[in-house]
């Protein structure tokens, strides 16, 4: 119904007659806004649009922040998932280490043990040296009493010597004598040949038993030098590990 319409219609429904300038009333929603209205108006539809962009702004702000809050929630579960691969690794590698440390200890001990009987050699090379050291004393008093055989020997011959010269003077008589002189003589040739050749064997013994006697003391000098480098290493070795045990959870 148009404001015509429904201006001439009210005052039939109060029963009352249409004035006949029903037609030039103004409604007061048909009047023309001032400009107070119209610049308030313009400021509100301003407002709105102003805080229409701004929820579209805060709409995307938070589409773009749920979107950073995935992200962080998926990195942190990666984080966390590598954490506790690197926790099991560490774990793994460390018990490895400790499994390493204990056999090595176990290792160095044995060694240390083996190294104290190799130090017992020790006492193997003074009995040795006791041993060479009265063989040198035996073959000096082997060498007194070849010397004493040898004078002996040598008197002999005289003897039997001057047996000869008294047997010549005796005629036919020392005949018999000088028989026995003469094999005495042999005898106490052949004695001094062997006094001689028992001599050069008892030299010959002296040369060998102190060459042996020498190689005895040089090697017994290396095996100790080595015992006792290697016993050294042990302590260092122990030393090392034992800090590293007392570390282990």
């Amino acid at each position: 119904m148009s404001d015509t319409a429904m201006a001439e219609a009210l005052p039939q429904a109060a029963g009352l007659a249409t004035p006949p300038d029903a037609r030039n009333i103004r409604w007061p929603w048909q009047r023309h806004p001032s400009p107070e209205a119209v610049a308030e108006k313009a400021a509100l539809s301003a407002e709105i649009e102003r805080l229409h962009a701004q929820l579209e702004q805060a709409h995307w702000e938070r589409e773009a922040a749920e979107d950073r809050c995935r992200d962080l929630e998926s990195a942190a579960r990666s984080a966390a998932a590598e954490h506790a691969r690197l926790t099991a690794e560490t774990r793994r590698e460390v018990a490895a280490a400790n499994s390493a440390s204990r056999q090595a200890q176990a290792q160095i001990g044995e060694l240390a043990r083996g190294l104290q009987e190799l130090m017992q050699v020790d006492k193997t090379f003074e009995r040795w040296h006791a041993a060479m050291d009265g063989v040198l004393t035996h073959n000096g008093g082997m060498h007194r009493k070849n010397d004493d055989f040898t004078l002996i020997v040598r008197q002999m011959t005289i003897v039997t010597l001057n047996a000869s010269i008294e047997a010549a003077r005796a005629g036919a008589e020392g005949r018999g004598f000088a028989v026995v002189a003469e094999e005495m003589r042999s005898l106490a040739a052949r004695a001094e040949t062997l006094s001689t050749d028992y001599r050069k064997s008892l030299y010959e013994n002296d040369l060998i038993t102190t060459a042996t006697f020498q190689d005895l003391q040089a090697g017994g000098k290396m095996i100790m030098g080595a015992l006792v480098g290697l016993d050294l290493a042990q302590r260092n070795a122990m030393e090392t590990l034992a800090p590293q045990q007392g570390a282990q959870p």
